[in-house]
């Protein structure tokens, strides 16, 4: 009897040990199974993590290059507005001072008069040239001397001062063309911005590269 009861305690003793290993057991491979569950949240959470400031660090980048760009372009724009303006100053300064000059103006007149009439080699027109009111009579005898000379028909050719501006007027046959400080600045501006222009772009696309 006392043996029986012995190995009754044995058995209750070593099922116990077992269970309690199998339990064991049990609880280490949940955590271990927990444990890999939260390193893989954890992975997942750090590469979404990686990949958003990667995305947040190249938008960043992105918009300071439009930035950079726009700014670019806004000086650019500036450059060419205070420059044109500049130039138009100058421009109109110079032209205006040529005019003032009754030399250079008697010969653009002769210039351009002469010009026209080789158009119409072989024909007599009846010419005539405006220029401003506060001309002196010997500076017009003098442009009208200078014509008469070079289109060689004195008779058909006179010059008038009579304009309230600065510059000339050119009739002939109806037809006139009028030569004003405003009008050559502006076919020389014409001539001028374009290349400034080109020059400005030019050097700011060298800058940049």
């Amino acid at each position: 009897m006392a043996e029986d009861l012995e190995s009754f305690v044995k058995k209750l003793q070593s099922e116990g040990i077992d269970a309690a290993k199998a339990a064991a057991e049990r609880v280490r491979k949940e955590a271990e199974e927990r444990a890999e569950e939260i390193l893989a949240c954890a992975r997942e959470e750090a590469e979404k993590i990686v990949q958003q400031a990667r995305e947040e660090a190249a938008q960043q980048h992105s918009r300071a290059r439009s930035e950079l760009k726009m700014a670019v372009r806004d000086t650019v724009l500036r450059l060419r507005e205070s420059l044109g303006r500049a130039m138009s100053a100058v421009i109109a300064q110079r032209v205006k001072e040529g005019f003032e000059d009754g030399s250079y103006l008697r010969k653009i007149i002769r210039d351009v008069v002469t010009a026209y009439a080789h158009g119409d080699a072989g024909r007599e027109r009846q010419v005539e040239v405006q220029v401003s009111r506060d001309m002196t009579d010997d500076w017009v005898r003098d442009v009208l001397k200078d014509l008469s000379h070079q289109l060689h028909q004195p008779d058909n050719t006179r010059v008038k001062a009579v304009l309230s501006r600065a510059g000339f007027d050119y009739r002939v046959e109806g037809a006139t063309i009028e030569v004003s400080p405003e009008s050559v600045t502006e076919a020389l501006l014409e001539m001028v911005n374009p290349k400034l222009q080109r020059i400005i772009s030019e050097g700011f696309t060298g800058e940049a590269a």
